[in-house]
């Protein structure tokens, strides 16, 4: 009887993450297989014939998915629903939670008959307790757990994360002499086709999103008009069209009404959080003190949790946190690892 190598299919995008997690795997002598999805997106036929000349070079079969229903579904539409409700969408956490690690990774796992999915996330995963936990990577500037937060622990069980114990610069030294897909970074999000966002919406959203709408001051009062409150951000000063003797800054928009709340910095900051549909790693009760990340790019701050639920949690900031935005993700934090998740709301 001979012992059957362990399967693993890797999500292969081309870039060096992935394909360095496809090396890797391979090193370890794993039985690895290369899966891709077709997601309708501008200029997808040619990346595939270069994905299948990496995927030749690697040594490894390479499947197509078509996952353009669900991604136009689960992604896209939540994309434009949000932006239409006031919310500032996050769509990486909407396709790692409905499109990666779930609809991709069950094709893996149960179509494939694989025993492992390995994505190119900069992530590790440890064991808690006979509980798995996301925790932070060897390279901290890299990681990507915060846009992971809500896939959930059953998830999480059969993951690997290949580079978790790499630096971004191993992780190039190991790909550099491979025919890599796209060899710069991708910064936006992949179905904008490098529109800018506000011509996208444009595209997509009905007429009435962008037609002049009033400005309010915090007291609700119209103060001037602007040209529809969807062009607007959280926490915006510049390009308002408002002129005022004072620094003034975007504190809410009502995309619906088509009003933008115009307030002083003071007004930009909120003492409590509260985020919906949370997704929850471990128990957590009123009363315990966690870090929180209400964006990807921004410092932890310390909360105390004052109310759970199944449908919310609740907190207290430490200290009053400015540009709280609803739709983007809380993820709460002990030390190193995610122990609960959910969405922004107001």
């Amino acid at each position: 009887m001979t012992n059957r190598k362990q399967k693993v299919v890797v999500a292969l995008s081309g870039g060096k993450d992935s394909t360095a997690s496809v090396v890797l795997l391979k090193e370890q002598d794993y039985n690895v297989q290369a899966m891709t999805m077709k997601l309708g997106i501008k200029g997808e036929d040619q990346r595939f014939e270069k994905l299948k000349h990496l995927a030749q070079v690697l040594t490894v079969p390479l499947k197509i998915i078509d996952m353009r229903t669900p991604f136009q579904e689960k992604v896209i539409d939540y994309f434009l629903r949000a932006y239409a409700a006031s919310l500032t969408p996050n769509p990486c956490v909407a396709c790692n939670n409905n499109i990666k690690f779930n609809l991709l990774m069950q094709e893996a796992l149960k179509t494939q008959q694989a025993d492992f999915y390995a994505t190119g996330h900069y992530a590790a995963k440890t064991l808690v307790n006979g509980h798995y936990f996301l925790t932070e990577p060897k390279d901290r500037t890299k990681s990507q757990i915060y846009f992971l937060s809500m896939i959930g622990e059953e998830a999480l069980k059969r993951v690997i994360f290949p580079i978790s114990a790499l630096t971004i610069e191993e992780v190039r030294k190991k790909v550099e002499d491979l025919p890599l897909v796209n060899k710069e970074e991708s910064q936006d999000v992949c179905f904008l086709h490098d529109k800018k966002l506000i011509d996208y919406l444009k595209k997509h959203l009905p007429k009435r999103y962008f037609k002049p709408g009033d400005f309010l001051d915090v007291r609700g009062n119209k103060i001037g008009k602007h040209k529809g409150a969807v062009y607007f951000t959280i926490g915006q000063r510049r390009g308002t069209g408002f002129a005022s003797d004072r620094k003034l800054y975007v504190v809410k928009k009502d995309v619906q009404n088509n009003t933008v709340t115009l307030g002083e910095e003071k007004h930009l900051y909120a003492d409590t959080l509260t985020v919906a549909k949370p997704v929850y790693w471990k128990e957590i009760k009123t009363g315990d003190v966690f870090k929180v990340k209400i964006r990807y790019m921004t410092p932890f701050s310390e909360v105390e949790i004052t109310e759970v639920s199944k449908e919310y949690i609740k907190a207290k900031f430490a200290k009053p946190e400015k540009s709280v935005t609803p739709g983007q993700i809380g993820a709460f934090y002990q030390d190193d690892i995610i122990v609960a998740a959910g969405y922004i709301s107001l």
